[in-house]
């Protein structure tokens, strides 16, 4: 019985051999990870012994969960003292034969890596798992979106914009188009405006969570960087202080609506691919609310999440999608820095 454990990790293992998931097309991305998290969580309750249904232990043997604490079975522990880890795997999972079909010079991996605090210990933890789901010695690219709580969690909840935000069609790689000629100067400066505050509120973090990422480049296990959702002073500010450039951005347009200039002018002159994303800043409150907190396990926001896709190179064709996430339960323990 799980009663000192404080955090759980969750790894969905790949998604697109699960029939639900595949019933449910067009699905946004907070959807799909909750729905994941949900048939991950019942398909390892049942291989352990205990049903679960909507992601609560329920038999006699095994009472629901309440907001406080747990009835999930300790499987491993964390190295951070005091701190009690229960990783959750699907038992029938085929990430390692989808992995094993290819050689790995044919195939590319890309990691996005979704975290709210600017916790060193935090995103090395996160990217271990990745490693260990993937039982890869390196990856090719990851991603950075790193969205602290100070940038919304005082906004109040839009639904209109939330709709518009988790329908919005992905383009990879964007144009800047005609549009952006068209527009008027008091709106291209309000969006400069915008665009320091908000450097000025996530540049520092990125930076700290930034100096970890090139560690990794530097020891062969990770090749190339990427950054999400900042502006053109943002990314300009980044690459000129980075030691390792970044040489992805990507942008939400579902929130500004055209692509900044300054943002693709400097893309451009850089070299940095510009892509768009459907994510929303919000994921990780979003996905623990529609999952574990229903399920009275008693978590309100995921401490972090990654998504790891695996692409055929030659052919383009996504192998393989899964989500490694970790959450704090209770009032568990924080693991900072």
């Amino acid at each position: 019985m799980l009663k000192s454990a404080s955090k759980v990790t969750i790894n969905t293992g790949n998604v697109l051999n699960l029939i639900d998931i595949k019933k449910k097309a067009g699905q946004n991305v907070t959807e799909e990870l909750s729905e994941s998290i949900k048939l991950t969580l019942s398909e390892w309750g049942t291989q352990n012994g205990a049903p679960i249904q909507n992601g609560t232990i329920n038999d006699d043997n095994h009472p629901r969960t309440s907001h406080n604490n747990s009835n999930y079975m300790v499987v491993s522990t964390s190295t951070a003292p005091r701190e009690a880890v229960l990783n959750i795997t699907r038992p029938h999972d085929d990430v390692q034969n989808k992995m094993a079909e290819e050689e790995r010079k044919n195939l590319k991996i890309g990691v996005k890596i979704f975290i709210n605090e600017d916790s060193t210990i935090a995103l090395k933890e996160c990217l271990e798992n990745v490693f260990t789901a993937l039982r890869t010695e390196f990856i090719e690219n990851v991603i950075l979106a790193y969205n602290p709580d100070i940038l919304y969690k005082e906004e109040p909840r839009d639904d209109t914009n939330t709709s518009l935000r988790n329908t919005f069609p992905k383009v990879s790689p964007i144009s800047l188009g005609s549009n952006v000629g068209r527009l008027p100067s008091t709106e291209m400066e309000a969006d400069s405006e915008a665009d320091a505050r908000k450097c000025e509120a996530i540049l520092p973090g990125i930076k700290v969570l930034w100096a970890v990422l090139e560690d990794y480049v530097k020891e062969g296990r990770v090749q190339q960087l990427g950054v999400a959702d900042v502006g053109g002073g943002c990314l300009r500010k980044l690459h000129g202080w980075a030691r390792v450039k970044p040489t992805i951005a990507q942008i939400n347009l579902a929130s500004c609506c055209v692509v900044p200039p300054s943002l693709h002018a400097f893309c451009r002159a850089n070299d940095v691919q510009l892509l768009t994303h459907a994510d929303p800043p919000d994921l990780l409150s979003l996905a623990a609310v529609k999952t574990l907190s229903d399920a009275g396990v008693g978590c309100n926001n995921l401490d972090w999440c990654a998504r790891y896709q695996v692409h055929i190179k030659c052919r383009g064709v996504l192998a393989l999608k899964g989500y490694v996430c970790k959450a704090t339960l209770g009032n568990g323990i924080e693991s900072k820095k």
